[in-house]
Parts: C-alpha cells; structure tokens; sequence
C-alpha cells in the first residue's frame, strides 16, 4: 500500500475518533443519562409506554442492552416500567417528568452545539458538511450492506 494512503486512512480514523470521543466527553460532562434512549423512548412513544422491544428495534440493539440502559434510567428516575393490563409478562417503559426534562435538555444542548457549529462553519460550508455526510452514508449503504443477491445466495 502506498505511504500516502496509509497516512491518509490513518489521518482520517485518528481524526473521526477523536471527534467521537470529544462528542462522548462532552455528553457526559452535560448529560445525567444516555439521551440517545430517551429520545428513542420519545420518538416511539409520543408520551406513551412503549415495550422494551421497540426500542431495541429503533435502536438496532439487543433487548438485553436495552435492559440495561433502562435499569441505569430508572434508577436515575428518568423512565418507569409498567405492565401491560392485558398480558403481565409484557414490561412497559414510559418516561417520568424528570425524564421528560431531560430529553428537553438534550434537545436543548443539541441544538446549542449545531447553531454554533453552523454559525462557526458558515452557510457555504454547513452545506458542504450535510452533502459530504449525505454521500458517506451513501456509500457505506450501498457498500456494506449486503445486497438482496448476495442473501439470497447464502440461504
């Protein structure tokens, strides 16, 4: 491989870590929960108990991981867990007014970072960055999701 490119990747993965981990930092130090879940819980609930296994789904992680993140909110007093009246074995999660507050603050702070972050980078690069994400994504879908084809021949 050549010398350039291998400094080229290395540049970029050493780069897009950092920017992960700064963006994790800063979460923690801002956040007293996993916000990604509240909004997740949000978003498929609209107020609403919602099971643990929507949010697995919406998240695209294992009902098991989703526990956990909801045994650490409750615990912190963000969501509560029900049971459905019609089937006891189906555990429902729906936020508490803490938790409600605290997706509001997430959604607080996002919106702080992205105006700053738009303002730094100005109209003509903000639409730069949204394209470049746009074609990444792109890419990657088509890239490493195997196709229809490739499935099929597997089974």
């Amino acid at each position: 491989m050549e010398a350039s490119k291998q400094e080229r990747y290395h540049d970029f993965m050493e780069k897009y870590m950092n920017l992960q981990r700064i963006m994790r930092r800063h979460q923690k130090n801002k956040q007293r929960c996993n916000a990604w879940l509240l909004v997740a819980i949000h978003s498929i609930s609209q107020g609403q108990a919602v099971m643990i296994s929507q949010i697995s789904s919406k998240l695209e992680i294992s009902n098991a991981a989703t526990t956990q993140m909801i045994d650490t909110l409750e615990i912190q007093g963000f969501v509560e867990r029900q049971y459905d009246d019609s089937d006891r074995r189906i555990t429902l999660v729906k936020l508490t007014k803490d938790g409600e507050a605290a997706l509001k603050f997430a959604f607080m702070q996002t919106t702080i970072y992205l105006d700053g972050l738009f303002d730094y980078l100005g109209e003509k690069d903000t639409n730069n960055l949204i394209r470049l994400i746009d074609k990444m994504m792109e890419y990657t879908l088509k890239t490493m999701e195997p196709s229809q084809e490739k499935k099929k021949e597997t089974l």
